[in-house]
């Protein structure tokens, strides 16, 4: 059984599947009103995808950004992430500049966890140093917008990422059919039986959806949904989201 990371209040993987959902405005306006909209939508964690103001900004200062998002999310915890285009995001960075950006979100400490990506090799201890540094929980993580590897190869990447110094691992494939879908909850069971970390998986696209429905059942401790827009394929809006996956935890629970 993985273990428990705490996020100001919430527990990620300890009772129901945590419902983050991202901020994905490409101006700092847009952002801090997108932040209340998530806020009032009730969601546990709001993660800020940096790299769609990054891309739409290029060298726009990312330092002062994280406390006025801290503000205006008041309890609800912060997850800073700079996604990059090879694994879905919106910005093409090299390993200097994606670290740059990173260090910049972790400056001021207002983040309650940093996403950071497992290829980044060459930079990743530093980044999980700094992140340790400011307080900051490590979420560390892969994409694959492709397809979906075998069930072995992902647990072992999840392994991976537990060695390289997470709190909490992160996969997230894409399906093209029903097997993939059954070879990512079979690595997300594996995981969750063999990692003290919390796990969290998802099948990207309308194949995967079911994923991101019951992937309590199978250990991932944090699920996906969208308030204003969606950040990947596959993510339904936080409200519907909720309902879903209470009545699995109310059903799995018994």
């Amino acid at each position: 059984m993985s273990g428990v990371v705490l996020l100001r209040d919430v527990a990620v993987g300890e009772g129901r599947v945590k419902v983050a959902a991202p901020l994905c405005s490409p101006t700092p306006e847009g952002l801090l009103v997108e932040a209340g909209r998530v806020t009032a939508a009730g969601v546990d964690i709001a993660e800020w995808r940096a790299d769609y103001l990054l891309a739409a900004r290029p060298g726009v200062p990312l330092r002062e950004l994280p406390a006025a998002l801290r503000e205006r999310l008041g309890a609800t915890p912060l997850l800073l992430t700079v996604r990059s285009a090879e694994e879905g995001g919106e910005t093409t960075l090299d390993d200097g500049a994606y670290a740059a950006a990173v260090s910049a979100l972790l400056d001021d400490g207002a983040g309650d966890a940093v996403d950071l990506e497992l290829a980044r090799g060459s930079v990743l201890p530093g980044l999980v140093d700094r992140a340790r540094e400011t307080g900051a929980r490590v979420l560390v993580s892969s994409h694959d917008v492709t397809g979906t590897p075998p069930a072995a190869e992902m647990a072992d990447r999840l392994a991976a990422m537990a060695a390289a110094g997470a709190d909490v691992v992160k996969i997230a494939v894409t399906a093209r059919d029903p097997l993939d879908v059954i070879a990512l909850l079979e690595a997300t069971y594996t995981a969750d039986r063999e990692l003290d970390v919390p796990v969290v998986t998802m099948a990207m696209g309308p194949v995967g959806l079911v994923s991101r429905l019951c992937g309590e059942v199978f250990g991932s401790a944090v699920t996906f949904g969208s308030v204003d827009r969606a950040s990947a394929p596959g993510q339904i809006d936080v409200a519907r989201l909720r309902d879903v996956v209470a009545l699995v935890h109310e059903h799995a629970a018994r």
